[in-house]
């Protein structure tokens, strides 16, 4: 499923929440990605935090086709071609720098670069990106620090991670320059190896729910 950044920001804007996953198991990823669109969330994050991730990755790209699935944990340039080459809608990082927002800006990949503060930010928008993750979102100020960039970036929008909870969700969604949050609450080591795909279900719908 090809979609264009602004295709990505504007299914992220009506859903308003993004799972973000952690597995290494190919069905258990698939069964867990199905489970959280038939429950609202149609958009997910695989993370590179596994030996296994690509492989996922791409397994979960191909038995998902309605599902927007990213890749989140970027870090190298070589990591963001492999994940071109699964197929998978977009990237994300937990930070940036010079040679891996280079690298991205010129790969076509719809991309999310990861911020801390106004230096990473203006990094950001020097390679074309103006919607970021804000991350560890919790460490560095959540909706104060949203808040405080809009002043001087009134252009940018924030998918605020890190410490995000489904409580916490509907007031981090009341400002206005953040986009969307992240999160894992929903999609949990634990259940996912338990195979308690009802349990995900009930989360899934909730964080849904948190977003609207």
């Amino acid at each position: 499923m090809t979609m264009t950044t602004a295709a990505i920001i504007s299914q992220l804007a009506q859903v308003r929440v993004l799972p973000i996953l952690v597995t290494d198991d190919v069905d258990q990823a698939i069964r867990c990605v199905t489970t959280l669109a038939e429950n609202g969330l149609p958009a997910v994050e695989i993370t590179l935090r596994t030996p296994n991730a690509m492989t996922v990755l791409r397994e979960v790209v191909k038995a998902c086709p309605t599902v927007t699935v990213g890749a989140g944990t970027i870090l190298t340039p070589a990591q963001l071609d492999a994940v071109r080459n699964t197929g998978a809608a977009f990237g994300i990082s937990p930070g940036i720098t010079p040679v891996l927002a280079k690298a991205a800006a010129e790969s076509g990949l719809p991309y999310f670069p990861g911020v801390g503060g106004a230096s990473d930010l203006m990094l950001a928008l020097e390679h074309g990106f103006k919607v970021v993750k804000l991350f560890p979102s919790d460490i560095v100020g959540s909706v104060k620090m949203a808040k405080a960039l809009g002043g001087p970036f009134p252009d940018v929008k924030f998918c605020l991670t890190g410490g995000v909870t489904v409580e916490s969700t509907p007031t981090l969604l009341q400002q206005s320059n953040v986009l969307c949050v992240g999160g894992s609450w929903m999609c949990p080591a634990n259940l996912i190896s338990a195979n308690d795909w009802a349990a995900i279900g009930q989360l899934a719908a909730q964080a849904a729910a948190a977003g609207k």
